[in-house]
């Protein structure tokens, strides 16, 4: 399974706000839309992992309609 990366470290957590100017520096995310701050790393993993969930169910899920 892969998940691509893109604006995860630009992506809000909290709230899913994307901004490059969210990322501060190399470290530090702030959130311009709903004030969020924490470790720019940690906010990456975050979105990741929430990506990766949908990924995953949606693998899981059955595209065969269900027989009466």
């Amino acid at each position: 399974m892969h998940v691509g990366p893109p604006y995860t470290s630009q992506q809000c957590s909290e709230c899913g706000h994307i901004d490059r100017r969210n990322r501060q520096s190399q470290a530090t995310f702030a959130c311009r839309s709903c004030g969020a701050f924490m470790h720019a790393d940690d906010n990456a993993s975050h979105n990741i992992g929430r990506k990766g969930e949908s990924v995953w169910t949606a693998g899981r899920e059955s595209r065969v309609p269900a027989t009466p």
